[in-house]
């Protein structure tokens, strides 16, 4: 069955946000409260989100057919509405790429709100590995952080992937956070990995407007600073901090105990604790 969307939708609600990077905290919130006031006056947007689910899960099936897929999952907001979709139309498959650095929040929230039988598949760095890899802390510019993606993601992907003898990796990139997620949202990297983005050309406000609607729960995190804008992955791998120190501050503020436990191992931790006495 085809689906089309012809709703009209009311003057005003169009995109709003630009590239993700670009976008400070608190116009995401905004964006966030404007997304729920639209979806509880105007029944055509709340019609579009349906019809836009339902077109990109027809195409989903086109993509898929014949093939053995697995969702990549990471907990933010792109991944989770995906699987979700995904879910609604038989596909189960689902795995989770993570070192040792992450937040215990996020861990926890995962335990309880993440998808059934969700695989973990960790890629092993740890404070010691950080402390002999100390560039890689908050990244001051992107490339240090596209190593982090590089050597957690990628590399969790890729094992995944060829483990399982995977024939292709449903992904939620989008062009709005800055991403290539290639043409119609197909790419095949380097290493033969298949990816296919099915939310490749939505916007923030298709995503949050998703969310809102068929009430899904999101991670702690978009609730921290610069939550939108830094995302899920490794505490270590935090960017947008401006300097080390601050780094510091900002994890400190959402959970005291990783900034204890990395002072054992790095000296910034600790001289960011003994100057906050």
């Amino acid at each position: 069955m085809k689906h089309f969307c012809l709703v009209k939708i009311k003057k005003g609600v169009g995109i709003i946000l630009g590239i993700k990077q670009q976008i400070e905290q608190d116009e995401w919130l905004e964006a966030l409260e404007r997304t729920r006031e639209r979806l509880e006056e105007d029944p055509e947007y709340r019609k579009r989100i349906i019809c836009l689910k339902n077109k990109t899960q027809e195409e989903i099936k086109k993509k898929i057919a014949g093939k053995k897929v697995a969702v990549s999952w990471s907990g933010g907001k792109d991944s989770i509405v995906l699987k979700h979709m995904c879910q609604q139309i038989g596909i189960n498959r689902a795995f989770w790429v993570r070192s040792n650095l992450e937040y215990p929040e996020v861990l926890n929230w995962a335990d309880k709100h993440g998808p059934d039988n969700l695989e973990v598949v960790n890629t092993g760095q740890d404070l010691k590995w950080l402390a002999k890899n100390r560039h890689m802390l908050f990244p001051q510019h992107g490339k240090i952080a596209s190593i982090w993606y590089k050597i957690v993601q990628n590399t969790g992907q890729k094992w995944y992937f060829e483990e399982n003898e995977i024939d292709m990796l449903l992904v939620g990139r989008r062009i709005k956070d800055g991403n290539d997620p290639g043409k119609d949202g197909m790419n095949v990297n380097k290493h033969g990995v298949v990816y296919y983005s099915p939310i490749y050309n939505w916007s923030h406000e298709d995503v949050m407007a998703y969310v809102e609607h068929f009430n899904i729960k999101l991670p702690p995190l978009y609730k921290w600073a610069n939550g939108f804008q830094v995302g899920t992955g490794p505490w270590a791998a935090r960017e947008h901090t401006g300097s080390i120190q601050k780094g510091w501050e900002e994890v400190y503020s959402i959970n005291p105990s990783i900034v204890e436990k990395a002072a054992r191992h790095i000296t910034s931790a600790a001289k960011f604790l003994e100057n906050s006495k």
